[in-house]
């Protein structure tokens, strides 16, 4: 290939990329239950403050640390501070929606001018620590993510092209979180280091590491204030909720968190007071809320009108699929689902497992059947273009099902088949994922699915 042709190939990739993380931060933005309380609830269409409504504290270098303005973006910390930046909060900070925020800036200025780098979005928790190198992840991340061949993203590491947003530092097994620093500052200092690069976490976690990162600066996301919790419940038209809260040093406390205060006000119709404020702790009220959220978004969005597909199930078989996904995934130890990859791991007693292999076998038998009846036909009606496509047909279950991947399909069907059998999942799966990222309980973005924060997944494998 001419070194012409191969960078045009590298410019198309590099827009390929860019255009996908856009997507993806547009995704997640548009999943925001705080994106709802402005639209349905302050009546704000298109949304026009979607800017932080939370207080951040900054920290650079020696120097003694400072309030953020309300006018001063991320971004212009970013760039002061030369591009390496830690992030911290607590649980329902807002840590990943500043995270993407600072996302949306930079792949739009990466669109603008090929010479900056490109932010890719990943996840920590996906990190084997210490079974591969950091970069090595980083690629291989980019590859399963965004469809980019590993020499392109090792190449573009090289030419420092890329700017790895490290989100979930926290989600990383505590007794490797020490070890991720430690590679995270090698990474920082090798040869292949970044221009840039972003670290999140919770605040909590990273003060338990010894270790510390070598990055510019840090931001600490602040709890509301009582007066921004009040100002937001009144933009929000939701001032009953506040006289209910205000009063109420737990409740309050809990509506100091950003994702909390918008779930309790989309939630208030289903959260009964007098029961939330007898509650002894401030974890049992997160689990009353995170209840009432649930309830409040499978039955509210079933009354504003259903589509054809949900008519056919009910709210109860709803919480029940939604709650054996999150267990499976918190099974698998991940965060992301995609549908034509279920393991078959998630089959967990033996009765499954037979069903899974008589079902296998099943489908195996239709689809031999179906060649033999495509080759029947074709020797009865004389149509060469028949008997050659049940030959292939043949020739592909014969090889094992390599040709046209039957046999991930056989295998993916027989899975559906005995979850649903078990009730554990709907048939149309695809259609049940859809409608709860309409319902604000999971988030789409491309072919993967999560849930909207990872405490939601957390409580509903609790249950």
């Amino acid at each position: 290939m001419s070194r012409l042709s191969a960078t045009r190939l590298s410019s198309q990739k590099r827009h390929q990329l860019l255009l996908q993380v856009k997507r993806e931060v547009r995704q997640y933005r548009l999943h925001l239950p705080h994106r709802a309380v402005l639209t349905q609830l302050a009546g704000e269409k298109p949304p026009l403050k979607m800017r932080r409504s939370w207080d951040v504290e900054v920290k650079i270098g020696n120097h003694p640390s400072f309030k953020l303005s309300a006018n001063t973006g991320i971004i212009e910390v970013f760039d002061r501070i030369g591009g390496r930046l830690l992030i911290l909060g607590g649980a329902g900070s807002g840590k990943t929606t500043t995270l993407v925020g600072l996302a949306k800036v930079l792949v739009d200025r990466a669109l603008k001018d090929e010479h900056e780098p490109m932010p890719v979005w990943l996840n920590l928790s996906g990190w084997r620590v210490g079974c591969e190198a950091i970069e090595d992840w980083i690629v291989g991340q980019i590859q399963k993510k965004y469809a980019i061949a590993p020499d392109v993203a090792r190449y573009w590491m090289e030419q420092l092209q890329i700017l790895p947003l490290l989100d979930g530092l926290d989600e990383v097994e505590p007794g490797r979180r020490e070890a991720s620093i430690r590679e995270i500052n090698d990474l920082l200092e090798g040869n292949l280091s970044p221009l840039h690069l972003v670290v999140c976490s919770g605040v909590k976690a990273y003060h338990r590491c010894e270790n510390r990162f070598r990055l510019n600066g840090a931001i600490l996301l602040r709890p509301l204030t009582r007066r921004q919790v009040k100002t937001y419940l009144i933009d929000a038209r939701s001032r009953e909720l506040w006289n209910d809260i205000k009063n109420d040093p737990q409740l309050l406390k809990l509506a100091k968190k950003p994702l909390f205060l918008s779930l309790m006000t989309l939630a208030y119709e289903n959260i009964l007071i007098s029961s939330w404020k007898h509650l002894d702790t401030l974890d049992e009220q997160r689990q009353y809320l995170l209840n009432a959220y649930l309830r409040h978004q499978i039955s509210a969005t079933r009354d504003r009108g259903l589509s054809e597909a949900e008519k056919k199930y009910t709210s109860e078989q709803f919480r029940h699929w939604l709650t054996e996904l999150a267990k499976r995934m918190q099974r698998e130890e991940t965060q992301t689902f995609i549908l034509d990859r279920i393991p078959k791991t998630w089959l967990h007693t033996p009765e499954q497992e037979r069903a899974y292999r008589l079902a296998e076998r099943a489908v195996g038998g239709v689809i031999w059947w179906g060649v033999v009846a495509v080759i029947a036909l074709g020797a009865i009606s004389g149509s060469v273009g028949l008997l050659a496509t049940g030959m292939v047909l043949g020739l592909a279950v014969a090889a094992g099902y390599e040709w046209l991947s039957l046999g991930w399909a056989i295998e993916r069907l027989a899975l559906r088949f005995v979850l649903w059998g078990e009730g554990d999942a709907p048939w149309n799966y695809a259609q049940f994922l859809n409608d709860a990222a309409r319902r604000l309980l999971l988030r789409k973005m491309g072919d993967r699915y999560e849930f909207i924060h990872r405490l939601l997944q957390e409580h509903l494998a609790q249950i």
